[in-house]
């Protein structure tokens, strides 16, 4: 269930979003990741990338509840965008919608602009589902996504 809150703090209603719409709130920092990858043709997934070891670690972490260690590697943008939406209620609202996290395995690769997204293939209680995790040139997270794969 998803419950949003007024800017005074006060439960402003409560519902079940629609499962599109809900895993985009899932989403951490969607303006940062959307303004990362909004701009310019990407490459097609491939093998790992660059940070492929990174990104693996960073969905292990976030699995195991370690967000402090994910959180670590966030740009300054990031960093803004989680004080309003903190990662571990992100990543709780991504298993409300597509299900408990169960496994992964190694990402897949693709570049937009300046930015290198090592897309973590990752298998929920509800199917499989990917978390995305956008990486800038000096190796700091700048987005944040997961999400059914798409069709």
């Amino acid at each position: 269930m998803y419950e949003s809150y007024s800017p005074s703090g006060q439960s402003a209603e409560r519902s079940r979003p629609p499962a599109r719409w809900a895993a985009a709130l899932g989403s951490l920092a969607v303006a940062c990741f959307l303004a990362a990858c909004s701009s310019g043709a990407g490459t097609s997934p491939t093998s790992p990338g660059p940070f492929a070891s990174q990104a693996a670690q960073a969905v292990a972490d976030l699995a195991a509840g370690n967000f402090t260690a994910v959180e670590s590697k966030f740009d300054p943008a990031m960093m803004q965008a989680n004080q309003a939406v903190p990662l571990d209620k992100a990543w709780a609202a991504c298993q409300q919608v597509l299900g408990a996290y169960r496994s992964h395995c190694a990402p897949t690769f693709a570049r937009k602009d300046q930015f290198d997204l090592e897309q973590v293939p990752v298998t929920m209680a509800d199917g499989p589902s990917m978390v995305t995790i956008t990486y800038n040139p000096n190796g700091t997270i700048a987005g944040f996504h997961c999400g059914t794969p798409p069709s």
